[in-house]
């Protein structure tokens, strides 16, 4: 049998509602989680129904599994107010007015999975300004915890581990500064979310199995194998690692030693000047490498080949890109280079890169191409050369044999067009001239 007085997989998107960048893939982690469900659950939704408190015992019952009491006026939870409801696996808190001691301070709980608390403080959290909370119960079946949005500054544990099972953790969009992770993480766990805080260092245990580290928008200066600042030595399993929107202004060149199976890497906007070769030397699976809005004057050169599909620099102070500087990304598929100050690009810039398909080189100080230049580029479909200095399509100095549909060239101050250089250009190109809307399609001989 299974009773279903409201569905509660209506609001689990408004319950758990991150501002992550990572890629769309890595909130399937705890969606697979959420969408499991038995065949005998019960699920009771009190959303939007003028609560106020929950008293002790509030509902007795051994068949409900899935509670929802979001967007209601609750302050208060009184201690042992679910212990009446021994097989509740699901239980959603946000969007209330609770006091600090009632977050997490319901009682022990046996069997509850998932506990999501996003804004649970409401409005209260503004008057009463940042606030710690105590962890003293144990959660020993919980895999999934999200306070996002409660105005926390720090926790305190005074059972050690009292998650032992937990999988995913979302603090995001607090006033944290300090926080012991030993005492308060699993090693169990395999995403972290932490963006939106005031975090200046990051010490943890050894999290086998930690998959997603989010820690954008936080207050790191760099990253080393210190315990004393960002480090994230000894997570072996680490995929998915954001640290945007800090204050970075160095890494050493062992900081990622440990991290071999990473695929993506968010370092942007943050303040890095140079980088050490050597930073990204024990990455060779790193697929989406993201540099933008920095203060990066040049891109180093990597030491041994990668499999770098994506990489970002656009928003920096490169000027010229050096030969073959990319030469040991033969996998690159998109590469954004626009919002720079590059004035100079040598001939055999992008040797090697057969595979890509897409080049921004948009918002430069670029007034010429050289001959040659697009030789290794056989796959390339789109390039953006807009708001450069390009008079002329002969200084384009592009090759019919390229596999071009899309040129962009808006906000260049072009004087005149050849038509004799209409045979040089590939048969189906098309050549976007002015605000994306006027636009001239060479294969089809028009002006």
């Amino acid at each position: 049998m299974k009773l279903t007085i409201t569905l509660i997989f209506t609001v689990i998107s408004a319950c758990w509602s991150t501002a992550i960048q990572f890629p769309t893939y890595t909130s399937e982690l705890y969606q697979n989680l959420v969408s499991k469900s038995e065949n005998n659950d019960i699920t009771l939704n009190f959303s939007n129904s003028v609560i106020t408190e929950i008293g002790q015992n509030f509902i007795s019952s051994p068949l409900i599994t899935y509670l929802n009491l979001t967007e209601n006026y609750i302050t208060n939870i009184d201690r042992g107010a679910f212990d009446k409801l021994p097989n509740l696996k699901q239980l959603y808190l946000s969007n209330n007015r609770l006091n600090s001691r009632s977050i997490l301070n319901f009682g022990d709980h046996e069997e509850l999975q998932i506990l999501i608390l996003n804004n649970a403080t409401g409005e209260l959290a503004h008057l009463q300004q940042s606030f710690y909370i105590t962890i003293s119960d144990k959660y020993p079946s919980l895999k999934i915890l999200s306070l996002s949005k409660n105005d926390i500054e720090s926790i305190h544990v005074t059972n050690y581990n009292p998650f032992p099972k937990l999988e995913i953790l979302d603090l995001s969009e607090n006033y944290l500064w300090s926080i012991n992770f030993n005492n308060l993480l699993s090693n169990n766990l395999y995403f972290l979310d932490l963006h939106n805080n005031s975090l200046d260092s990051f010490s943890h245990n050894q999290l086998d199995k930690l998959i997603t580290l989010n820690l954008d928008n936080n207050k790191f200066d760099y990253i080393t194998r210190s315990m004393y600042s960002l480090s994230i030595a000894g997570l072996k399993s680490l995929l998915y690692f954001s640290v945007s929107n800090n204050r970075i202004n160095s890494i050493d060149s062992s900081a990622f030693r440990d991290n071999n199976d990473l695929l993506y890497l968010n370092l942007s906007r943050n303040v890095l000047s140079s980088l050490y070769p050597e930073v990204f030397l024990n990455l060779p699976n790193l697929e989406v490498l993201d540099l933008s809005e920095n203060i990066l004057y040049s891109f180093p050169r990597i030491l041994k080949e990668m499999q770098i599909t994506i990489l970002y620099l656009y928003g920096n102070y490169i000027k010229e890109l050096t030969p073959q500087i990319f030469e040991n990304m033969p996998k690159l598929k998109k590469l954004l280079l626009g919002d720079n100050k590059i004035l100079e690009i040598d001939v055999s810039s992008f040797n090697g890169l057969s595979s890509l398909e897409e080049l921004d080189l948009s918002k430069n100080k670029l007034y010429f191409l050289p001959e040659g230049w697009t030789k290794s580029l056989v796959s390339l479909k789109y390039l953006d050369l807009s708001n450069n200095q390009f008079a002329s399509l002969e200084s384009l100095s592009l090759m019919n044999n390229l596999s071009l549909t899309e040129v962009y060239l808006m906000m260049n101050p072009l004087e005149y067009l050849n038509v004799s250089y209409f045979e040089n250009l590939p048969q189906n190109l098309t050549i976007n001239l002015m605000n994306n809307s006027s636009f001239t399609k060479w294969g089809e001989r028009t002006v």
